[in-house]
C-alpha cells in the first residue's frame, strides 16, 4: 500500500495540518484544509503545540530504527485518541509499521468496547474509531485483527482493576515477545488519571518501559487544572530496578486542542525534559470547526462502534466481507441503525453446545438459572483457555447471544470472528456491556413489547438518574 503524502495548509489564525483522506486505487492521499473545505469536508484543525509534539515523534522515528514507546495520557475529552492517531500515522509514514496499545476499554480505537488490545498497524488510521474496527476477521478497509486482546467486560476499569491490569500487561508482553522485530508503540491511555486510575496507568507503562530504552510521554492538559494528571508523576519509572535500567523518558506538556493552555513552566531534569509550547488558537472559519464526532457523548460514540461491529457481523455471517465497511455518507445514521438492526435479525448465528464451552460471569456471582437469563441477548467475550500462570485469557473477539435453546442445550451467537479462530474458543465471558437498543430489533410492533409492558415514554420505563446538580424550586437561592 502506498504511503500517505502530506499537503499542509494554514488558515485563519492557527496552525493546521492536513486531514481528510481520499482513498483511490489502494493509495492514501491527505489534502489541506482549504482543499477539504472546497470539497465540502470538515478539516481537522491542529494547534501548533500538537504539531510540534508530532514533530518530536517524527524525529524519534527517523533518528533510529530501534523500537520506542509514545504514551498519550490525560483526562477524558482532551483529544488523546485524536493526537495518538496522528502520531501513529507519522510513524507509519516513516517506518511502515506501528504498534497500537489501546488501554481505553470504554472507547477503544480499534475494537469493540470492553476490551484492551495490541494491534500492529500497517495502514493509516483515517477517521474516528467506527471507521476502522478490527473485529477478529479480515474486512476490506479494516485493520488487521489484534495481535492480542483481553476482555474487560466493562466500559471502565473500576469494576475489576486487577483483571484490567492483567489484561493490559498481557498485551504488553505480546509486544515485548516480538523481540528485535517489535515496532514502535503508540499507547492510547485511559482517561482515568486520578487515584487508583493513575496507579494502574503507572504500572502498565512501567511494564512498557522495561522493554524499550526510549519512551515519550505526551501529557495533554485540560483547561480545568483539577482534571489533569498530578505533577511529579514519573512515567515508565520502576523504583524496584537500578536507575541505569530505567529507560530515558522525555515528557511533553501540551494543551487540549481548541483554545486551552498547557500547564507548568519550562523545566528539564536528567529523567525528564519538559517542553511547554505557546498555544495557538484556531480562529478558523465555520468550515474548519470540529467535526460532529467530537461532540458526541461517550455512549453515542460506543453506539457507533457497535454499529460498525454489527455491519461486520452481518457481512461475515452472510459471507460477504466486502460489505463490512461502515459508510454513513450515503445513508443517514438513523437509517443505518434501522437497516443494520433488521440485517442482524436475519443473519445466521453460530450454534454452540453447552457441553463445549464454559460460562464465566465477571464481577458477579450467579447461579445457573440466573446466568442463562442474563446471557440471553447479552454481549459476551470469546476467550481461549488461559495460559498457565495467567489470571486472564486471550480474547479473540466479542459476540452477541441471539438466543438460547435450553432443551437441546445450545446457545446461538452472532459474531464477526472467523471460523478458524472460533475453533479455539473455550469460554464465554459475560460482563456488564450493553448492546445499543437501536440494534436489538428493527422497527415494528412486538407482542411482548406492546402487551403488559411499560411504554418507552412511561413513568418508570428507565433507570432513575441522579439530578443532584438541579436544585428544587423551594431550595434554590433567591435574589434579594
Amino acid at each position: 500500500m502506498a504511503s500517505a503524502t502530506t499537503c499542509a495548509a494554514s488558515g485563519g489564525g492557527g496552525a493546521t495540518l492536513e486531514f481528510r483522506a481520499v482513498r483511490g486505487g489502494g493509495a492514501y492521499a491527505v489534502c489541506g484544509a482549504r482543499e477539504a473545505r472546497a470539497l465540502g469536508w470538515t478539516p481537522t484543525m491542529v494547534s501548533r503545540d500538537w504539531e510540534r509534539a508530532l514533530t518530536r515523534v517524527r524525529e524519534a522515528a527517523t533518528r533510529t530504527r530501534e523500537a520506542f514507546a509514545a504514551a498519550f495520557v490525560g483526562p477524558k475529552g482532551v483529544g488523546k485518541s485524536t493526537l495518538a492517531r496522528h502520531a501513529a500515522n507519522v510513524i507509519l509514514r516513516e517506518r511502515g509499521v506501528c504498534g497500537w496499545l489501546d488501554l481505553d476499554c470504554g472507547q477503544p480505537e480499534l475494537t469493540a468496547p470492553g476490551m484492551v488490545s495490541l494491534t500492529i498497524l500497517r495502514a493509516p488510521l483515517l477517521g474516528p474509531p467506527q471507521t476502522h474496527q478490527a473485529s477478529g476477521a479480515e474486512f476490506e478497509g479494516a485493520p488487521s485483527a489484534p495481535l492480542y486482546a483481553s476482555f474487560v467486560g466493562d466500559v471502565s476499569p473500576q469494576g475489576d482493576p486487577d483483571a484490567y491490569v492483567e489484561g493490559a500487561l498481557a498485551c504488553v508482553d505480546a509486544w515485548a515477545a516480538l523481540g528485535e522485530d517489535k515496532p514502535a508503540l503508540v499507547v492510547n491511555a485511559s482517561g482515568w488519571v486520578k487515584g487508583l486510575g493513575l496507579e494502574l496507568a503507572e504500572e502498565i507503562l512501567r511494564a512498557v518501559g522495561r522493554s524499550t530504552e526510549s519512551c515519550y510521554v505526551i501529557n495533554i492538559n485540560s483547561h480545568v487544572a483539577s482534571r489533569n494528571v498530578p505533577d511529579d508523576v514519573y512515567w515508565f519509572h520502576d523504583a524496584n530496578v537500578p536507575e541505569t535500567s530505567n529507560p530515558r523518558v522525555t515528557t511533553y506538556e501540551v494543551a487540549a486542542g481548541f483554545g486551552t493552555a498547557p500547564k507548568g513552566a519550562d523545566a528539564e531534569t536528567e529523567e525528564t525534559s519538559v517542553e511547554t509550547y505557546e498555544n495557538i488558537a484556531n480562529d478558523a472559519s465555520p468550515g474548519g470547526t470540529k467535526s460532529k464526532d467530537t461532540k458526541r457523548s461517550p455512549s453515542d460514540s460506543r453506539a457507533l462502534s457497535w454499529l460498525a461491529w454489527s455491519r461486520q457481523t452481518v457481512a461475515m455471517c452472510n459471507e460477504r466481507p466486502h460489505e463490512g465497511a461502515l459508510e454513513l455518507d450515503d445513508l443517514g445514521e438513523n437509517e443505518a441503525f434501522a437497516a443494520t438492526a433488521f440485517d442482524l435479525t436475519t443473519a445466521t448465528p453460530w450454534r454452540v453446545s453447552f457441553d463445549d464451552i464454559t460460562l464465566h460471569v465477571l464481577q458477579s456471582d450467579l447461579d445457573a438459572r440466573e446466568a442463562l437469563m442474563a446471557l440471553n441477548g447479552a454481549v459476551v467475550g470469546l476467550l481461549k483457555s488461559a495460559a498457565p500462570g495467567r489470571y486472564c485469557a486471550e480474547c479473540v473477539g466479542v459476540g452477541v447471544v441471539r438466543g438460547i435453546d435450553v432443551d437441546n442445550r445450545y446457545v446461538y451467537i452472532l459474531t464477526p470472528v472467523s471460523s478458524e479462530k472460533l475453533k479455539s474458543v473455550t469460554t464465554l465471558a459475560l460482563g456488564t456491556l450493553e448492546f445499543p437498543p437501536r440494534l436489538l430489533g428493527h422497527a415494528g410492533e412486538y407482542p411482548y413489547m406492546q402487551v403488559g409492558a411499560i411504554a418507552n415514554e412511561g413513568s418508570g420505563s428507565k433507570a432513575i438518574k441522579s439530578r443532584n446538580n438541579i436544585l428544587r424550586q423551594n431550595t434554590a437561592p433567591t435574589r434579594r
